[in-house]
């Protein structure tokens, strides 16, 4: 199922679990996100190494913005390297992670 970000603002009918990909987000869109986070977030990662054009530091920090929010995260299509990357950060208990 894929689900565009617009999707998250529309309200109650909004799906519990929507899948976004941080990287394709407008600066609005990720303000909206870090405002009003959805209880629970799907994040697909592309399967690419670097799911972010500015690197793996820039997206973790993305999400950890997202959790101190109260949302729950969860990575699918994770990369192997970015699945060590977040296993040596000690993150993999903090985000679902689905290859």
């Amino acid at each position: 199922m894929s689900v565009s970000y617009p999707a998250l603002l529309a309200g109650p009918a909004a799906p519990a679990l929507t899948p976004v990909r941080l990287a394709d987000l407008t600066a609005k869109q990720l303000a909206v996100l870090l405002v009003a986070p959805p209880p629970h977030l799907l994040v697909d990662c592309g399967g690419r190494r670097l799911p972010h054009p500015l690197g793996v530091c820039r997206f973790v920090t993305q999400l950890l913005q997202i959790s101190q929010r109260g949302t729950r995260l969860g990575l699918c299509n994770v990369h192997p390297s970015l699945h060590r990357s977040l296993w040596h950060l000690k993150l993999d208990d903090l985000f679902h992670l689905d290859e």
